[in-house]
């Protein structure tokens, strides 16, 4: 009985729904006519098509107004046979004006709409300004060209009237006929450019005449007159600048250029005294009269630096101009004490020379108190000598060696043949002696007896530098041919007892001197260490040479005297070198 009481319930409850959703069906359809017959009616109320032959059919035109039309077309045909005879003349183009005009007086008194008469009028419109305008713009050319040639004659003032009368002619089209096909806005603007132009232009050719005139009176000396023509010129370059900007002629840099000429004009008498001083202290530089040159430097200084003070902007104006005074008045002032300074100098080449290295000392210490005194009272002075000042330097600095160092080199020198006045190391430089004289050992196998290695050709000139300071001789590398004439002949020579090599070093080089000299005396020619040469015909960024092998070379390749090119900065701990000496007088 429960069941059947639930059955009833559920089926009421659906019924509401059903109903719903029928009504809402009708509101949706009530809506969308609604809608559509709101658009029908809003079309009704908007613009409607007119059929302007049925309105046209309900005008009443009058004959006066269609003998207007009837007139125009009457008048065009005219021009027309004309055309088809010769070409248009005025009078001719003053019929297509009468048709134009009539055509214009039927349209304004047409009461309805006729679009055919008004692209007929407009037609006409636009053949007539391409007519009447055709003249005015050959005529407009005709002065163009005209004016070009007059230009090239530089008749100027011609020129720029024919301009404005072609610039006349043109405005006048741009303005009466601006649908012809004469109209050009942009040929009236080039037209006035060139008449401005040839206006300036006569201006600007003045201010050149000026400023070159100016320069004239310059070199004559002449200032006054020099400065009346240049300032002539600025004020041509300003009024140019002013009233023709755009143009050619205007430069705001040439005015700048023209007023710091005027303002060198104005310091150039300041400029000819300081040019005049200091040709009088020249002067007496030549003389020998020293000081008196020193005071004049100082003077032409002085008023150097007061022309720089008043005309900042002048071309004389230099603040190392002052500083070239001052170091020719330093010049000049130190120039006993620089002569001192030489004299010692070539005292000290020749006592260490003679090796009389006590006496060399005592000149040293003297050449240091002369260069500290010429450092710190003149230090402008281009007597000062940083070569020099780095020579006295490293010989104080070894003075005590300095009888040790030459005895030791002198006893392993040996005369090379055939070369006179040239002595060579007998044996490869050693580090105890590169270390000595370098005060540092580059060396990457190390040894006192061990030649030298891992050094550059750079450093190895560096060493016979120094060691030439100490000598008092020249010292350097060894060329090419002064290393074979000491090897000599290596025909009958059994190498296994001169040369160090793969077989026979263990790739590592020996002590100097241990295997058996060559016939000439000397030692490790080949083999051991490769030997750096003196770079001859060689620009100074190109490689330099070294020869002879070393100890990781086979004796085969030893024997035919390698020669190697290397960087002057390559280090390489197989080459090493030795050096010659000049003890010619």
């Amino acid at each position: 009985m429960a069941k059947l009481n639930k059955s009833p319930e559920r089926h009421l409850s659906h019924e509401p729904t059903a109903f719903k959703r029928f009504m809402l069906v009708l509101l949706v359809l009530f809506i969308a006519v609604a809608v559509l017959v709101g658009f029908w009616f809003l079309s009704k109320l908007g613009p409607q098509n007119v059929d302007y032959r049925e309105v046209r059919a309900g005008l009443e035109v009058s004959d006066d107004i269609l003998a207007l039309k009837a007139k125009s077309i009457e008048l065009e045909a005219q021009f027309a046979e004309v055309l088809a005879i010769r070409e248009a003349e005025s009078q001719d183009i003053a019929i297509l004006k009468q048709a134009l005009d009539l055509q214009e007086q039927y349209l304004d008194q047409y009461p309805g709409v006729d679009s055919d008469a008004q692209n007929r009028r407009t037609n006409l419109r636009q053949r007539y300004q391409d007519l009447a305008a055709s003249s005015l713009r050959e005529e407009s050319l005709i002065l163009e060209q005209d004016a070009e040639a007059l230009a090239a004659e530089e008749d100027y003032e011609a020129a720029r009237a024919k301009y404005q009368e072609a610039l006349v002619k043109q405005k006048r089209i741009n303005e009466e006929f601006s649908i012809s096909s004469a109209y050009n806005i942009g040929r009236a603007t080039r037209l006035e450019r060139q008449a401005r132009y040839l206006t300036a232009q006569p201006l600007y050719e003045r201010s050149l005449d000026l400023e070159k005139q100016s320069e004239e009176y310059i070199q004559a000396q002449n200032w006054e007159k020099a400065e009346e023509r240049l300032q002539l010129a600025i004020a041509i370059q300003d009024q140019l600048n002013r009233e023709y900007r755009g143009a050619n002629q205007a430069s705001v840099s040439r005015f700048e250029e023209l007023r710091v000429k005027l303002v060198g004009i104005r310091s150039g008498q300041s400029y000819l005294e300081v040019e005049a001083v200091s040709d009088l202290a020249d002067a007496s530089r030549a003389k020998g009269d020293n000081l008196e040159a020193a005071s004049l430097y100082l003077e032409a200084a002085r008023l150097q630096r007061q022309l720089n003070e008043q005309y900042v902007d002048s071309p004389y104006a230099s603040s190392e101009q002052v500083s070239e005074f001052q170091r020719k008045a330093q010049t000049a002032e130190s120039f006993e004490l620089g002569r001192d300074i030489e004299r010692n100098h070539d005292r000290l080449k020749e006592l260490l020379a003679e090796r009389r290295t006590y006496d060399a000392a005592e000149v040293i210490a003297e050449l240091r108190r002369h260069i500290k005194q010429m450092e710190e009272s003149y230090p402008r002075s281009s007597l000062n000598d940083e070569e020099l000042q780095v020579k006295v330097r490293y010989l104080n600095l070894v003075q005590n060696d300095l009888e040790f160092i030459q005895d030791r080199v002198y006893d392993t020198m040996l005369p090379i043949p055939e070369e006179a006045d040239w002595l060579m190391l007998r044996t490869e430089v050693p580090q105890a002696l590169y270390s000595l004289i370098m005060g540092t050992n580059p060396s990457r196998n190390q040894g006192d007896v061990l030649p030298v290695d891992s050094v550059s050709w750079t450093e190895a000139k560096s060493f016979c530098e120094r060691l030439s300071w100490i000598l008092g001789k020249t010292v350097r590398l060894p060329t090419e041919n002064e290393f074979r004439q000491a090897l000599g002949r290596l025909r009958y020579v059994v190498l296994e007892d001169h040369v160090w090599c793969a077989a026979s070093s263990g790739g590592v080089a020996k002590g100097v001197g241990e295997k058996a000299p060559f016939a000439s005396g000397y030692y490790d020619l080949l083999g051991n260490v490769s030997e750096w040469l003196e770079s001859v015909d060689r620009f100074e960024d190109e490689d330099a040479l070294h020869i002879g092998g070393n100890a990781q070379d086979r004796l085969e390749t030893i024997f035919t005297v390698p020669r190697r090119e290397a960087s002057r900065g390559e280090r390489n701990r197989m080459t090493g070198f030795r050096f010659v000496v000049n003890v010619g007088l």
